[in-house]
Parts: C-alpha cells; sequence; structure tokens
C-alpha cells in the first residue's frame, strides 16, 4: 500500500475517532478513541501491520517535531507557570521517572509470559 493510502486510512481513524467523541455522554479526547479503533482493527485483522507500516514509521520517526506546538504554548503562558514553576518541574520529572519504570517493568513482564509460552527464543 503506497504512504498517501496509509495516510488516508490513519485519517479516516482518526476523524470516526473525533466524530464519536463528539457523540459520546462523557468527555473523550477523540485521538484516544483513534488509537483504540486503531487497536481494535489490527486485533481483528481488518487492517494489517503491513497496510499502515511506512506511515507509523514516519511518525514514530518525527514524534519530536509533533510536539513543537504544544511546547511552544507552555512557554507562551510562562507568566501562568512562574508561581508554580518547580511544582510544575517537580511533577514533570516524577512522572517520566513512573512512565520509565513502568515500561520497564511492562517489558519485562511481557518478555517473561513470552519466554513461558515459547515464542520468545531470545529471553
Amino acid at each position: 500500500m503506497n504512504f498517501f493510502k496509509q495516510v488516508f486510512w490513519v485519517f479516516v481513524l482518526c476523524c470516526v475517532g473525533e466524530v464519536v467523541s463528539i457523540f459520546l455522554p462523557f468527555p473523550m479526547p477523540g485521538s484516544v478513541l483513534a488509537l483504540i479503533l486503531l487497536f481494535l482493527c489490527l486485533l481483528s485483522k481488518k487492517i494489517r501491520p503491513a497496510q499502515i507500516d511506512t506511515v507509523c514509521d514516519f511518525l514514530l520517526g518525527n514524534m519530536a517535531f509533533i510536539f513543537i506546538p504544544s511546547t511552544v504554548s507552555i512557554i507562551a503562558y510562562i507568566d501562568v507557570f512562574k508561581n508554580i514553576l518547580w511544582q510544575f518541574i517537580f511533577i514533570c520529572i516524577a512522572t517520566t521517572v513512573i512512565t520509565f519504570f513502568a515500561t520497564a517493568y511492562a517489558v519485562k513482564l511481557t518478555m517473561h509470559i513470552l519466554s513461558k509460552k515459547g515464542g520468545n527464543k531470545n529471553a
């Protein structure tokens, strides 16, 4: 599948997620719904990983650029953060460490489960 078809299907899932989030009786980001939809499509084999691998590799490779607008927005509101700057920095560092350890243990658990099933010869 060429790059533009892959972008089209990812975009369609994003749009569906946004539309569904409008009609939900509780607040839920459309992007989260789109990820859930993508996950369900991959599980049900409606979409195969090969059908979206190029666009996903591109997005993962350029992820740093995706976060530049939100970083600039935070800097634009620095006067609001002046009063709570140390708390904000502490929360950023703490959540980074927590995310690191949660990811490490999730990988460790996954490797353990795969090695018990015999699915991972490298573990």
